[in-house]
């Protein structure tokens, strides 16, 4: 960016600046705002402006932050001392073994969790509906390189160009420590954008959560009964399930069945005539 002028040559008073000097001063000016590499940009518009100063032309200047679980707090699958993992499967939610799997410790430090990789990777990949395209930048608190989007591994502040827009946009993050990891539009690392603790346990429900369900009920044998229970968070697509017994009584069939974006139906259906109990815990997984 051009240098700016120095104050007294654009304000005085009386016959101070003079006019030639102001008429310098003002040229400065303008060459700092809208020259080349001006602070805003050739034209000064808004599109121009965000360029020039690194917010690419479009995207919002809050919520800037694409990344689900930013600082490693959600751990839905209780992880806990040494964590191994195999190509592709997950840890802590969002994040993901990269090709060659990962192993890996963490700790809470303040309010925030910092994940230290041994060897292999973890991959957070960004959900396409939320990538306008275009040029983004990585950033992160820790010793690890990143790849952003295929790239080659960079330290924090590192940039991609040419996302197309829709499409999904991974970060994987090598061997060291990292927290607060952030992806935005733009290529200028902005400061960390933090959520609330409800909003991130929210967001990382679209894709994961676990719940119990409970069925107790008197029914004819054969004769099918069910409870309908919906999730906390829609999930972004019709999730896989699974499910653990707890117990169970007088059930020939029980299962978690016919799932929706929306909810999951807890089923059974009596050996006999009579009280049948079905209780047990589940999962609704949509992880990418």
């Amino acid at each position: 960016m051009p240098a700016p002028p120095n104050k007294d040559e654009i304000v005085g008073s009386g016959s101070t600046p003079s006019n030639a000097t102001a008429r310098s001063g003002f040229a400065k000016l303008w060459e700092c705002l809208f020259g080349t590499s001006g602070l805003l940009g050739a034209n000064g518009t808004v599109a121009a402006a965000r360029a020039a100063l690194g917010f690419g032309t479009a995207g919002p200047f809050s919520n800037r932050n694409l990344v689900n679980n930013r600082t490693l707090t959600i751990n839905t699958r209780s992880k806990a001392g040494t964590v191994v993992l195999a190509a592709g499967v997950y840890g802590h939610d969002q994040w993901k073994a990269g090709a060659a799997g990962c192993t890996y410790t963490f700790a809470t430090v303040g309010i925030d969790v910092v994940i230290t990789i041994t060897s292999g990777s973890l991959v957070h990949v960004i959900h396409g509906p939320k990538v306008e395209g275009g040029v983004y930048v990585a950033s992160w608190s820790g010793t690890s390189q990143a790849k952003l989007n295929g790239a080659a591994y960079a330290a924090s502040g590192v940039t991609v160009s040419g996302v197309g827009a829709g499409s999904n946009l991974p970060i994987e993050m090598g061997p060291g420590t990292f927290t607060r990891v952030q992806v935005e539009q733009g290529t200028a690392v902005t400061t960390f954008d933090r959520r609330t603790p409800a909003i991130e346990l929210f967001e990382c429900q679209k894709y994961l959560e676990t719940g119990s369900g409970e069925l107790q009920a008197y029914n004819t044998a054969s004769n099918g009964t069910a409870v309908r229970i919906p999730f906390k968070a829609t999930k972004w697509t019709t999730p896989t399930m699974t499910y653990t017994i707890a117990a169970n009584t007088n059930c020939t069939v029980f299962d978690a069945r016919t799932p929706t974006p929306d909810g999951v139906t807890w089923y059974c259906t009596p050996t006999t005539t009579g009280t049948v109990a079905w209780i047990g815990s589940w999962m609704a997984s949509c992880e990418l």
